[in-house]
């Protein structure tokens, strides 16, 4: 169908509302609909909150805090971002100062997850009988997962020269 040019206005059959096929009844008005706690038996009516909590429970995570105690990031092994705790005294700080101390404590987070990563499956690895330097070399060069060491190493970097001289 062709589209009129501007300021023509369209013919009269063309003119309807394309949202008129959707069809947005009241919910729980209970008309026509089944009632699918009474089928499953109660199955799943923790809902999504429980099922997160455990979740939660079985996900290893890696907490790292800066010195000052003012940034708390918490990560899941595959590095995402759980948790990001602020203390009272965060407040005082400027916007984009704190902003760059979120960044910068998550990715430290980040590093002991993918750390984690790498322990994971060097251990899988020798349990197939490949512990060699080739598999340290495709994990760490290949994989970019950090070791421990390297993990451990960034963050007393980063804590020595960002916090010299500060309580």
């Amino acid at each position: 169908m062709a589209v009129p040019p501007p300021g023509d206005s369209p013919p009269e059959e063309v003119n309807h509302d394309d949202l008129a096929a959707l069809d947005f009844g009241v919910v729980g008005d209970g008309a026509g609909e089944t009632d699918l706690g009474a089928i499953l038996g109660g199955y799943g009516s923790g809902g999504a909150a429980e099922a997160a909590e455990h979740d939660d429970d079985a996900t290893p995570t890696f907490t790292v805090t800066n010195p000052p105690g003012t940034v708390t990031v918490t990560t899941y092994l595959d590095g995402r971002v759980h948790q990001i705790e602020l203390s009272p005294k965060a407040a005082a700080m400027a916007e984009a100062a704190l902003a760059e101390e979120i960044v910068l404590v998550a990715d430290l987070a980040t590093r002991d997850a993918r750390s984690a990563q790498y322990t994971f499956m060097l251990d899988g690895m020798r349990e197939q009988g490949h512990d060699n330097v080739a598999t340290r070399d495709f994990l760490n060069r290949d994989l970019d997962l950090p070791t421990p060491e390297q993990a451990r190493a960034a963050r007393a970097e980063l804590f020595t020269t960002r916090y010299a001289g500060e309580e």
